[in-house]
């Protein structure tokens, strides 16, 4: 059975019209692109086993992106999830996208140990590290992001709110590099945190972010099915805005010519 999808996977992407697809992106580069994806496909069991088209389509968001898909050299991963492929970036593409669109003059991402983790103040964003230190338990994890503008912005994570993080939000937690390559996948997590939210995203970057988010996707919040409680609102309506009690601006206490509507509310919730 897995020689046929093995010989399925090859024909797929030796034929024709796949060759012609891919060189489209990679320049003519297809058939190196074919053997590197035919390689990962076959060594790993759970993506031998996913659909071709949505192989295709994975690894045609990195070849667009220009990014390799050696796991090894984590500028992004195809990964397997429910007999299907999803393109998931790496850590090393997010900072080539980042470092591509022009407005980013530094960007950086590490592990900080136990050893070397002094102090971190989130209000002032300063993170206290020696990193004379041995390497020991990993404590978390660092990002930075300057701008050519001057502006400049450091988050840091421990290592269990990467872990809770990349539980919670990523569909294939257990079947992808969050499994092979925690440590990359946090400075990942961290570094698309600051670039989705302080960085000009370039049209590029928009794409492998949004492409990344269909993998590393928030899971259903969970529904509140509590009765709610009505309102003072929902009980009488809205109160038009000409008709709202005026307060004293120095006492907050409201002049006495407004507490006749009051009165009214009373009687109201009385009932």
């Amino acid at each position: 059975m897995a020689n046929q999808l093995q010989v399925s996977h090859k024909d797929f992407f030796n034929s024709p019209a796949v060759k012609n697809k891919l060189s489209e992106v990679v320049s003519g580069k297809s058939d190196q692109f074919i053997a590197s994806l035919l390689s990962i496909v076959n060594n790993n069991k759970l993506l031998s086993n996913a659909d071709n088209n949505s192989i295709l389509t994975a690894a045609m968001k990195a070849a667009t992106l220009n990014l390799p898909i050696e796991p090894s050299l984590g500028f992004a991963y195809i990964v397997p999830y429910k007999r299907q492929a999803q393109f998931q970036l790496g850590y090393k593409g997010l900072i080539q996208l980042a470092i591509r669109s022009g407005q980013v003059k530094n960007i950086n991402s590490g592990v900080i140990y136990k050893a070397q983790f002094k102090s971190y103040d989130p209000l002032f964003e300063t993170l206290e590290v020696d990193f004379s230190q041995p390497e020991d338990e990993v404590a978390g994890y660092f990002a930075t992001l300057e701008l050519l503008n001057g502006f400049k912005k450091l988050i840091y994570w421990t290592k269990e709110r990467a872990y809770n993080h990349g539980k919670r939000f990523s569909k294939s937690f257990g079947n992808s590099p969050w499994q092979t390559d925690f440590d990359a996948m946090a400075q990942k997590t961290l570094l698309k945190q600051i670039i989705s939210k302080y960085a000009p995203l370039s049209t590029e970057l928009q794409e492998a972010i949004t492409a990344d988010n269909e993998t590393e996707d928030e899971k259903a919040a969970p529904i509140d099915v509590t009765p709610q409680e009505e309102t003072l609102t929902d009980l009488i309506g809205e109160t038009p805005q000409e008709e709202l009690p005026i307060a004293d601006p120095e006492t907050g206490e409201i002049q006495e010519e407004q507490t006749a509507l009051f009165d009214q509310l009373g009687d109201l919730t009385d009932d």
